[in-house]
C-alpha cells in the first residue's frame, strides 16, 4: 500500500514539475500571440495607409494634362515629395512621393505609411506609364487598309475601331472593335490568331480610346514658331500644299488639307484636315541610329524570321513565346540605321494617303494618329517605325494612366516629418 501511495505521490510531483514548466511558457506564448496580433494589426493598417498614399499621389497626378506635364518636367508637386504627413485617413499618416521616370511618359509614386500606435510602418511604390498610344505605331478612328505590296510597319501595332484589311501582313500585331480581314466568322467566332492569340485581335471590346489631342498647345506653339526655313509660316490657316524641310523640331499646324506632301521634317505635323503624300520618294531628314524599342520583338512572334533578318540576327531562331515570355526582353539597347521622311507625330483630322510607287523610303519614325481613314496602301517600299519617345511626348487633353508595376519597399519614414 505504501508503495501504491509513493507511486501517487511521485506523478503527482512530477505532474507539478511540469506544470510548473509549461505553464510559464503557455503565459508566454499567450502574450506574445497578444502582441503579435497587436503588431500584425498595426502592419496592416500601416500597410493599408501606404495604399491610400499611392491612391492620393495618383490622383494628384491625373487631375490635370498641366500637372501631368510639371511632373515629367522634373518639378515637385505640393506635399508630394515626402515633405507634407497626411492625416485623413484613421489609423495612422502617411506621406507621397512623386517623381517622373524611370523612362519617359512614367511616373514612380512611393507612398508611406505609419500606424500611429507604435510608429509600424510599410512602404509601397507604383510605377504608371501615360498609355497614350500602348505601343500603337498607326491609330485611325475610321479604318485602315494595308494591301499594299511593299508597305511595313515595324515596332509597334495597328489599332481601329472600325475594320482593318491587312491581307497577307505577318506583323506587326492588329487590333480593331470590328473585322479584321482575317476573321472570316464574324463577331461570334475566334476572334484572334490561334492558338497564341496574339498577332491579330478583331471585335475587341477593350480597345483602348483614341488620343485626345490639345490642338491648342499645338496650334500655338505653331504660331509662335514663325516661318519655316523657306519662309512659310507653319501655322496656315487654310488648305496647303507647299513644301519644305523643316528640320528644327517645330509643329506645322494646317487648318485645312496639305496635298501633295513632299518634305523632310523633324518635328511635328498637324492637318486638321486631309493629308495626301505625293508619289515617289520623299526627301529625307539624313540617317541616324534609332534605338528599337525593348518590347518591338512581341510584333513579331508571326514573323520572327523576319525580325532576326532585319533587326538582329544573333537573336534564337526559335520563335519565342509571346505569351508566357511577355517580360521578356531581346536586346534593349538595339539600334537600327534609319533614314525617315518624318521624325515625330504626324495628326491627320480627315483621311492619309501615304505615297504610291517610287523608291525605297524610310516614310516615318514615330507615331501616326488619324481621325478619318488610313489608306496605306503603298507599293513604294515605305517603312513606319515606332518611336516611344515621341508617342510619350504627345499633348494631349486627357491622360490615360496604366500601372506598369507595384511593389513592397524598404523606403524608411521621412525623417523630416514628425
Amino acid at each position: 500500500m505504501k508503495t501504491r501511495e509513493g507511486q501517487l505521490l511521485a506523478g503527482a510531483i512530477l505532474l507539478v514539475a511540469v506544470l510548473a514548466i509549461i505553464l510559464p511558457i503557455l503565459v508566454m506564448y499567450v502574450q506574445n500571440e497578444t502582441k503579435w496580433s497587436v503588431k500584425q494589426g498595426q502592419n496592416t493598417n500601416a500597410f493599408q495607409l501606404a495604399e491610400g498614399a499611392l491612391e492620393r499621389g495618383y490622383q494628384k497626378v491625373i487631375e490635370s494634362t498641366q500637372t501631368w506635364a510639371a511632373v515629367q518636367a522634373g518639378q515637385a508637386l505640393p506635399g508630394m515629395a515626402f515633405n507634407f504627413s497626411f492625416t485623413d485617413l484613421a489609423g495612422g499618416s502617411y506621406a507621397v512621393s512623386v517623381t517622373s521616370g524611370p523612362n519617359l511618359g512614367e511616373v514612380t509614386i512611393i507612398g508611406v505609411g505609419r500606424d500611429k500606435k507604435n510608429g509600424e510602418t510599410r512602404a509601397l511604390k507604383a510605377v504608371y506609364a501615360n498609355s497614350l498610344m500602348s505601343d500603337v505605331s498607326i491609330a485611325a478612328a475610321k479604318g485602315v487598309t494595308m494591301n499594299g505590296n511593299n508597305i511595313e510597319v515595324e515596332w509597334g501595332s495597328v489599332s481601329s475601331p472600325r475594320a482593318i484589311s491587312i491581307l497577307g501582313k505577318l506583323h506587326p500585331s492588329y487590333w480593331s472593335a470590328a473585322g479584321i480581314d482575317k476573321d472570316t466568322d464574324g463577331p461570334g467566332g475566334n476572334n484572334c490568331d490561334s492558338p497564341n492569340c496574339w498577332w491579330w485581335h478583331s471585335y475587341y471590346a477593350a480597345l483602348p480610346p483614341m488620343p485626345s489631342i490639345s490642338f491648342s498647345d499645338y496650334k500655338s506653339s505653331a504660331i509662335a514658331a514663325g516661318n519655316d526655313p523657306c519662309g512659310h509660316a507653319y501655322y496656315q490657316p487654310g488648305n496647303w500644299s507647299t513644301n519644305c524641310d523643316s528640320l528644327n523640331g517645330k509643329t506645322y499646324y494646317i487648318e485645312g488639307n496639305w496635298t501633295d506632301f513632299r518634305s523632310a521634317i523633324k518635328g511635328n505635323i498637324i492637318v486638321i484636315g486631309n493629308l495626301t503624300f505625293s508619289n515617289g520618294s520623299q526627301p529625307t531628314v539624313g540617317a541616324y541610329n534609332a534605338t528599337v524599342p525593348p518590347e518591338a520583338w512581341k510584333q513579331y512572334c508571326n514573323d520572327w524570321a523576319y525580325y532576326r533578318t532585319n533587326f538582329d540576327p544573333t537573336l534564337p531562331v526559335a520563335t519565342p513565346a509571346c505569351f508566357g515570355n511577355i517580360n521578356t526582353s531581346y536586346r534593349p539597347n538595339l539600334v537600327k540605321s534609319i533614314n525617315p521622311a518624318i521624325h515625330g507625330l504626324v495628326y491627320v483630322g480627315g483621311d492619309l494617303k501615304l505615297p504610291n510607287g517610287g523608291g525605297s523610303d524610310d516614310l516615318l519614325h514615330g507615331a501616326i494618329v488619324v481621325n478619318g481613314t488610313a489608306d496605306i496602301n503603298s507599293n513604294s517600299h515605305c517603312r513606319v517605325y515606332y518611336d516611344p519617345d515621341i508617342a510619350a511626348g504627345i499633348i494631349t487633353t486627357n491622360i490615360n494612366l496604366v500601372r506598369q508595376s507595384w511593389q513592397d519597399t524598404l523606403t524608411p519614414w521621412p525623417a523630416a516629418l514628425p
